[in-house]
């Protein structure tokens, strides 16, 4: 019963990691003939923040799947504690999120703190809690992009 318990969180591990794959693979499509026509607007690092990030939770469902303890312990700091945007791009952002600016801050500091609890559970070798973890590192990820990410995208890229 043990091994369906972990087999069953495994899949549904599986499939949360899929979701940031999806989401970026939005991102990379190409630019609108309208934006060419225009002149393509700058990426925010934002954007190559969320690319870096979407890495790293790959490989921790490689590390997962493969047991290696140390190397999740090692990319959940890489999760937790992320580079952040410069000033100028962190100030434009704000603005833009304006009253739900508490709301944008708490989904990062929810998926820091998982982060840092799957970091922990690795270290402990607890598969089970690394897994727990993992999944409530996706869901506040899901959570932030749901809320944001289609209103960014429409606001900073015309997409």
């Amino acid at each position: 019963m043990h091994l369906y318990k972990c087999l069953a969180r495994i899949v549904l591990l599986l499939v949360f990691s899929l979701l940031p794959a999806w989401l970026v693979a939005e991102e990379k499509s190409a630019p609108s003939e309208a934006m060419e026509k225009e002149s393509i607007r700058e990426d925010l690092v934002l954007r190559s923040i969320m690319r870096e990030l979407d890495e790293n939770m790959r490989d921790v469902v490689e590390a997962i799947s493969r047991e290696n303890w140390d190397e999740i312990a090692e990319i959940a700091p890489l999760i937790a504690d992320h580079p952040e945007p410069p000033f100028s791009e962190k100030t434009r952002i704000l603005r833009f999120v304006g009253t739900d600016a508490a709301l944008f801050r708490s989904h990062d500091m929810q998926v820091h703190d998982a982060a840092m609890e799957m970091g922990e559970k690795a270290r402990q070798e607890n598969g089970e809690a690394v897994i727990e973890a993992f999944s409530r590192v996706q869901k506040h990820c899901l959570a932030c992009h749901q809320e944001f990410k289609e209103e960014f995208r429409l606001h900073f890229y015309g997409e």
